[in-house]
């Protein structure tokens, strides 16, 4: 999928931030997540960008793969995002594939706006599991 094809279809977004954080693609991650964004947790805008930018620049794989997401439309015509995603240092995640025991999985709720042309997160929530 490319990105111009993700951005036409909200419904796809989450599947392509995955394959971006795998890619180390972090210019495509942070295109979707809004300046104002904050998490219920604190983290905002340029902490979301330091992680990501952090994870992208390491000399290691990092593997991303989404478990599962749910879409439900949010008030003015936002998108509530609820998703399981999965990741491991070293090594890439291959879907259907067991996680190693080094892998992690995260809960996150994200609310998506469209800002122009693109999805943007304007607030949301992660959880470890």
């Amino acid at each position: 999928m490319t990105p111009t094809e993700a951005e036409e279809k909200g419904e796809e977004l989450a599947p392509a931030l995955v394959d971006a954080i795998q890619a180390k693609q972090p210019v495509f991650v942070m295109d979707h997540v809004a300046p104002e964004f904050v998490d219920e947790g604190g983290l905002d805008y340029f902490g979301v960008r330091s992680l990501v930018e952090a994870y992208a620049f390491r000399d290691e794989e990092v593997g991303a793969r989404l478990e599962s997401v749910s879409i439900q439309p949010a008030a003015d015509g936002a998108q509530a995002v609820a998703a399981r995603v999965s990741f491991a240092l070293g090594q890439r995640l291959a879907e259907g594939a067991a996680l190693p025991p080094s892998a992690t999985t995260y809960s996150l709720d994200l609310v998506f706006e469209r800002r122009g042309a693109r999805w943007q997160a304007v607030r949301g929530r992660y959880r470890r599991e």
